[in-house]
Order: structure tokens, then sequence, then C-alpha cells
């Protein structure tokens, strides 16, 4: 059970900020010498990070909601509903688009490459490299425009969707890539944030869904339902404030000291394993 609690801390702090909550798991299990049956473990604590994330961003996942099915209904509804509340959605119309597109390209290239990617997470020192080359990719986190989440569009949605594929590689971080692409796409920092957060949400829950998978061996392997919605638990409670931590240094534009984390643990478990 404290090992789960300890999991569930390392997935809560790790998931949102840009630094390989996967990778950070990986280490995690491998210090404390736990056995991995699969990528439940991961599967359970990611649940929970998805929580946290939809209790965070639930005003704008009611919007999207909304925006979905009032332009699923619109040709029914046309007439019986006034313009403005119509225009009003638009924008939130736009994101939703935007998102599908983003989790529709990441679960195709998920699912096409599903078997090397899931034996990528036997590789303690492969994540520890790929951590460093997140330390790479979070130099280029410049702001270079002022549009907000609301202004994306399916291109963008797809661009996301590819620089989130490459998350699924075991040290590569999730939030890093996204937010890193965002900025390229011209998202002001806290917008780039917001929209990493919100595509976030259906490709987390998909990834987690799909790891329960291999439930049978976690059973095998001794772990108890118990001991994983404690992990799932916690990750939700610490994902939640990690979130909140992270928005205001986006704002402030200092994700530049990640760079050097991600360095500075990628070296020290590559000098300290086989």
């Amino acid at each position: 059970m404290l090992d789960l609690v300890v999991l569930g801390i390392v997935q809560g702090l790790t998931e949102f900020l840009p630094v390989s909550s996967t990778a950070h798991l990986l280490f995690a299990e491998h210090y404390l010498g736990l056995p991995r049956p699969g990528i439940v473990l991961e599967a359970a604590l990611h649940m929970g990070t998805t929580v946290a994330a939809v209790i965070l961003f639930w005003s704008d996942i009611v919007r999207l909601l909304k925006a979905t099915v009032h332009a699923a209904l619109h040709p029914l509804l046309r007439g019986r509903t006034t313009a403005t509340a119509y225009d009003l959605e638009g924008p939130y119309r736009r994101l939703a688009a935007a998102i599908v597109a983003a989790t529709a390209v990441t679960a195709g290239l998920g699912l096409l490459f599903a078997n090397p990617l899931e034996r990528m997470f036997e590789s303690v020192r492969g994540a520890a490299y790929q951590l460093i080359v997140t330390g790479a990719i979070l130099l280029w986190h410049r702001e270079r425009g002022v549009r907000s989440a609301t202004d994306a569009t399916v291109a963008d949605g797809v661009m996301l969707g590819l620089a989130q594929a490459l998350s699924i590689i075991p040290g590569i971080s999730r939030s890093a890539v996204t937010i890193v692409a965002g900025l390229a796409l011209g998202l002001r920092r806290a917008e780039a944030a917001r929209l990493s957060f919100l595509v976030a949400i259906p490709a987390i829950l998909g990834a987690g869904l799909f790891g329960f998978k291999d439930m049978d061996r976690a059973t095998a392997a001794g772990y108890t339902l118990l001991q994983l919605l404690m992990g799932f638990a916690v990750a939700a409670g610490v994902g939640a404030a990690a979130i909140l931590w992270l928005l205001g240094l986006v704002r402030r534009g200092r994700l530049v000291v990640f760079s050097a984390y991600c360095w500075l643990v990628g070296v020290l478990v590559l000098a300290t394993t086989r």
C-alpha cells in the first residue's frame, strides 16, 4: 500500500509537469524493486490524474460538450434557438474539433505502434535517455504569438496530436511537447498550457483504459484493487496541485528550470543503472 502511495505521489507530481510521468514511474518502480505486471499500475495512476484535470477544467469541458451537442443538433434546432447563443458556442465548437483531431492522431499512432512502444516500458535506461531529450525540447518554449486555446483549428489539433504521440515513448514528456507545440502555433503561454491539459484528458483516459488489459497480471503479481485505488486517489489529489503550480510557472515563463532537472535526473539514472 505504501508503495502505491509513493507511486501516486510520483504520478501526480509528474503527469502535468514537463518531466515525463512515465519515466519517473519506471524509475520509482525500479528503485523500489516492484514487479511490473504490464502497464496496469500506470493505468490506475493515469486515471487518477485524468480526474484531477477534469475537475480543474470542468467549466471548459462543459462548454466543449455543449458546443459539440449544439453543433450536432443545429440542423434540427434551426429557428428554435437564438443566433447569439449559437455564436457564443462557436469558439468551443472549433476547439472541440481540434481536440478530436489531436486525440484521433495520437490514438491512431499509439495503436499502430503499440507493441514496440510497450516494450520500451521495460527499459529504464532508455527512459533516462529520452528524459534528456525532453530537457532539450524545453529549451524551445518561447512565446511566439497571442492566440488563445479557442482559436485552435483542426490543423492545430493534428499538429498537437503528432506532438502528443511522441510522448507515448517513455521519457518524452507529454506536457513538454504539447506546450512547446502550442507555443510554436502562436498560443500565449497560459493558453498553450490550457490547451495541453484539455488535449491530455482524452489521451490519458484512453491510455489508462488500454492499460487495464493487464489486470489479470496485476492480480497474479499480488496487487489488490484497494492498493490500485489508493494510488489512483493519491495521484488525483497531487495531480490537481501540480496543475495549478505549473500554470503559474508557465505564465512566468520559467519552464527552463525543468530542462536542468530532466538532464540531472537522466544522468543520475544512467549512472546508477545497467
